[in-house]
């Protein structure tokens, strides 16, 4: 009784204690240290990593050895991401995708890809869903694996793509990873072999916010912002979204109707023209910055 008592009562995301000791099981830092930048970053989201950033000395916006030394060496993403799960825009992005999820009336097979810290596999999975996290090896896949065992629940936990199966998922999330890999065609093409006939793939990529506190967003990627193109020729149809495109939804067709939300589809199209600026300006977006500091949401 006790343990599941302890699972219920665990919910890392309201709490910043437990947030907190998560962080620190991973970095070895004080826990009062961890409150302490969990602090500054909720205040100035994305300052944790620009900061690190700067003193790895890192080309910004470019992809290469730097880039991926960094990505290795720093902890400062498990705090960005700690403040980002919690924030009202990711919240919603689950929302969204657990409401899609659940009009198939059943437990489906869900593979996230770039999870990160874990919360959107643990979330899915409290839903009744069988769901598998990709994430490569790291301090946020170590955070990850004890996020779900505290938690209590079974997710299958994957660091090689080479043994995600094949046309086995009847979802796949892939949220804020795009815009920073450096073949987003690949990439895009890679998650649609991951489904099924019929399946949907949930996707969000701010392609346009090459800007100082996302120094790890590659300057090479901005062609793609506003480009639907980039799914639908991987074989995607796009079915649903929101017009902030956080998130979009497509399917992989197969031979019956497939449902479509016309209305979401024409908003999405609709706000493609003002996301397309973001292949040669970033100034008209900043205020998608000042937004996701205004929602983002105080540990308790």
């Amino acid at each position: 009784m006790t343990a599941v008592a302890n699972q219920i009562d665990f919910k890392p995301l309201r709490n910043a204690s437990q947030m907190a000791s998560l962080i620190a099981e991973v970095t070895g830092e004080p826990v009062k240290r961890v409150l302490e930048r969990l602090e500054i970053e909720h205040r100035h989201p994305g300052r944790t990593v620009a900061q690190d950033f700067a003193r790895h000395g890192v080309p910004l916006y470019t992809d290469g050895p730097e880039m991926s030394a960094f990505y290795g060496s720093t902890d400062a993403f498990l705090y960005e991401l700690a403040v980002w799960n919690r924030n009202l825009l990711k919240m919603s992005m689950r929302h969204f995708v657990r409401r899609h999820l659940a009009r198939r009336q059943r437990p489906l097979d869900v593979l996230c890809i770039g999870d990160g810290l874990g919360f959107d596999s643990l979330d899915f999975a409290r839903q009744g869903h069988r769901v598998t996290y990709f994430e490569l090896p790291g301090r946020g896949e170590q955070f990850a694996r004890s996020l779900f065992e505290k938690s209590g629940v079974q997710i299958t936990i994957q660091t090689d793509p080479a043994q995600i199966s094949l046309n086995a998922f009847d979802a796949v999330t892939c949220f804020d990873v795009l815009e920073h890999v450096a073949d987003p065609p690949i990439m895009v093409r890679e998650c649609a072999s991951y489904l099924r006939d019929g399946g949907h793939f949930y996707v969000s990529a701010p392609f346009y916010m090459v800007h100082p506190r996302y120094p790890t967003h590659l300057r090479s990627n901005r062609r793609f912002s506003g480009r639907l193109r980039l799914f639908e020729r991987a074989g995607l149809e796009l079915v649903g979204g929101r017009f902030t495109w956080y998130p979009l939804a497509f399917c992989k067709p197969r031979q019956d109707v497939v449902e479509r939300d016309r209305w979401a589809i024409f908003m999405v199209r609709l706000s493609a023209g003002s996301q397309k600026l973001g292949r040669w300006m970033t100034w008209p977006f900043l205020p998608v910055h000042w937004l996701r500091r205004l929602c983002n949401r105080r540990f308790r």
